[in-house]
This record gives C-alpha cells, structure tokens and sequence, in this order.
C-alpha cells in the first residue's frame, strides 16, 4: 500500500465501521457523533472520520449539526418512501432471478433455508441474519449490479435490524411464509408471482415496522 492510498483506506474503515453500527443500532437515532470522540474511540486521526462522516451524510444516514453530525431519524414517511422504493426494487430482482438465476443458485437460494417454519422460534438475531442473506441472495441472483447497489443504498437502515429483533413468533412466522412465497414463484421460474409476492412481503414489512416504532 502506497501511502496516497493510506489515509483513504483509513476513512474507508472509518465509514465501513460508524455505518455498521449505525445500521445495526449501536448508534441510535439523533445520537451526537463529534470527530474527536469517535477518532479516539477508533484509534485513528480526526480527518478520515470528519471524511467518513461527510460519506455517510451524503447516504443519508447522519446530518449535520453543531460540533458534528448526528444519526438521521426517519419520519414515517420517509420509512414507507423508502419502503416503497425497496418493493419495486425487489420486486423487479425477483422477477429477473425467477427469469435469468441458473437452477444451481436457485438450489443455493433454498439450502439458506429462510423459508424453514422453524426459524419462527429462533433467536431473533438468527431471523435478523437469515433475512438479510435471503435477500442479498434474490438480489445476486437477479444478475443486475447496478440494481444491487440501488438497492443496498436504499435498503440498509438500523430500524430493520430494530423491529426484526422484537418481532412476535407470529410476526416471524409470517415473514418466514412471505420467503417461502417468493422461494416458490422463483422455483416455477414465474417472474410475475415473483415479483408480486416480493412487493407483499416487503410491504408487509413496512406494516409492522410503522406499528412498532412510531
């Protein structure tokens, strides 16, 4: 490593690391976040954190404010907007791993085991971590990069990580039957029960989100 690519390696981790406790929910919403507190904590100097910050302000997750930033909170509208947004965009990556997914990253896709009725009684942690590669896995299987990181900019914010840990065994079990629908559109390779069973569940989603936190 030259030492041009040192300092921003530096804030590559310093913003890899604030934005996965922030997603997390490690650092709560409207939590001050002060350079010099968070370049202590990190053990590194102040400008790739002051950099790292300026990144995750430009994703929208902190806004600044007075001697910093603080973590963004959601409006309810701007949690269903998002929402939204990640409908259609799963949705369409439904439909085209239903269409374009080779039968082997189909089988892949199953062997996770998201639609397992079991999961409904498991650690939430476990449900949490589940969702997320089922997920992660309909989008690489759509075979469309530029769709995976639309949709990891927009998807990833800390009240998916929040509300899925409090989840009823019902909630969970009826987020474990929206991936066996789609798991079962995309095994008859029919792009459109893929498409419309993946806008429910996300929808669905939304609905017990907006209960929960506000």
């Amino acid at each position: 490593m030259t030492s041009t690519e040192l300092p921003w390696s530096l804030t590559l981790d310093a913003h890899q690391q604030l934005r996965r406790e922030i997603i997390e929910g490690r650092l709560r919403p409207n939590e001050r976040l002060i350079a010099a507190d968070l370049a202590d904590r990190l053990e590194i100097s102040r400008t790739p954190v002051r950099e790292a910050l300026q990144l995750l302000a430009a994703e929208g997750l902190v806004v600044g404010a007075k001697r910093g930033y603080t973590v963004r909170e959601h409006s309810p509208q701007e949690v269903r907007q998002i929402y939204e947004v990640r409908a259609a965009l799963e949705g369409f990556a439904a439909r085209l791993a239903a269409e374009r997914a080779s039968d082997d990253t189909l089988s892949a896709l199953v062997a996770l085991g998201a639609a397992d009725a079991d999961l409904a009684s498991s650690a939430r942690q476990v449900l949490v971590d589940m969702n997320k590669r089922f997920h992660e896995a309909i989008i690489a299987a759509a075979g469309n990069d530029r769709l995976a990181v639309t949709n990891h900019r927009n998807s990833e914010h800390f009240f998916n990580y929040n509300v899925a840990r409090r989840y009823t065994d019902a909630e969970a079990a009826e987020s474990i039957s929206g991936h066996l629908k789609i798991q079962d559109a995309l095994l008859r390779r029919d792009g459109d029960a893929a498409d419309q069973a993946a806008r429910e569940h996300v929808m669905e989603a939304l609905t017990v989100l907006l209960q929960k936190l506000y």
